[in-house]
Formats: C-alpha cells, structure tokens, sequence
C-alpha cells in the first residue's frame, strides 16, 4: 500500500497526461533529444522527468519491474 502511495505521489506531481505534448501515458515516444520534447524543444519531456524522479527517490527499480495489466476495452461491431 505504501509503494502505491508513493507511486502516485509522483504521478501527482508529474502527470504525464498533461505534460506530454502527446498526451502518450504508457511512456515516451522516443523522440526526446537531450531530455528535450521533440515537438518543443524548450519542453523538458514529461517522461524522462519522471524517470529522473523515480531514480532520485529510489523507486526506479520497483517501478520497472512492475506488471501493469492493461485496460480491457469492448469494441463493438
């Protein structure tokens, strides 16, 4: 219950939603340069910020080693 807290904590603080000029929330693109957005360039990416932040408080590994299952969505014909 702890770790969750924490995690959200971050997400909190860094929602990835609405800092990614995407909107991408599974992770980054993979066009960030430097830490930079690709589509501006003055923007850090939301991504590698929470990454940086994930490293700093130690939650780094804990957080990439955790299986997330995916939202189950009904399509209809």
């Amino acid at each position: 219950m702890i770790e969750k807290k924490q995690q959200s904590e971050v997400s909190k603080e860094l929602y990835p939603k609405s800092g990614c000029a995407k909107g991408f929330v599974n992770g980054p693109c993979g066009g960030f340069v430097n830490g930079k957005c690709e589509t501006d360039h003055t923007k850090d990416c939301m991504w590698v910020l929470i990454y940086e932040k994930l490293k700093k408080t130690g939650r780094l590994e804990n957080f990439l080693n955790q299986y997330i299952e995916p939202k189950k969505t009904l399509f209809k014909n």
